[in-house]
């Protein structure tokens, strides 16, 4: 009799303790939303004073830094094909480093205005070449970025967005980016 006391014991300790086990286990975390995965994007841009350019971002959710606050980070690197006169050339590119806020608006609406600011470092260099002389020379500067832009919701993967950036002090120039971010 003893033995089918002890079998049965062990037989329900094996059965019910893993189920036990498995009850207290942490939820699954949950799969990151569209805003909250990091997203890369490819852009053209046209600057008020350095004419048509291409660049690339990346935009990074800062849910898990600000939870009830919808920020979004980004980084993006610009180079510009300025004009210029023949016999001379000239590079332009800018690093830009943002913080946007997206603002709230209702699900039905296919905008998604965003709007913020941050800081940009700015380069250009120049080479002239005049009667057998090459003069050259380089600036890099620091500067502020003042944004405002949209994305649009459209079905898939790809998203469509522009958007406008006043810089202050470093390139001191008005820029209109689009792109698409994937």
């Amino acid at each position: 009799m003893r033995k089918w006391i002890g079998s049965a014991l062990l037989l329900a300790a094996v059965a019910f303790i893993p189920a036990e086990l498995v009850a207290q286990r942490r939820p699954a975390a949950r799969p990151a939303t569209r805003a909250q995965r990091p997203r890369f994007a490819a852009e053209l841009n046209w600057s008020s004073d350095f004419d048509f350019g291409i660049g690339a971002r990346g935009v990074f959710g800062l849910q898990s830094l600000f939870p009830k606050v919808p920020l979004d980070g980004s980084v993006s690197f610009d180079y510009f094909f300025p004009s210029h006169p023949s016999g001379t050339s000239l590079h332009y590119w800018e690093i830009n480093g943002d913080v946007a806020y997206r603002f709230t608006v209702p699900a039905r609406s296919s905008f998604r205005p965003y709007g913020g600011g941050g800081l940009n470092i700015v380069h250009v260099s120049s080479k002239v070449t005049f009667g057998g002389q090459t003069i050259s020379g380089s600036d890099t500067k620091v500067g502020l970025n003042l944004l405002g832009g949209t994305t649009f919701k459209v079905k898939g993967t790809i998203t469509p967005f522009v958007e406008a950036r006043g810089e202050l002090g470093g390139g001191k120039t008005f820029v209109l980016t689009g792109g698409v971010r994937f």
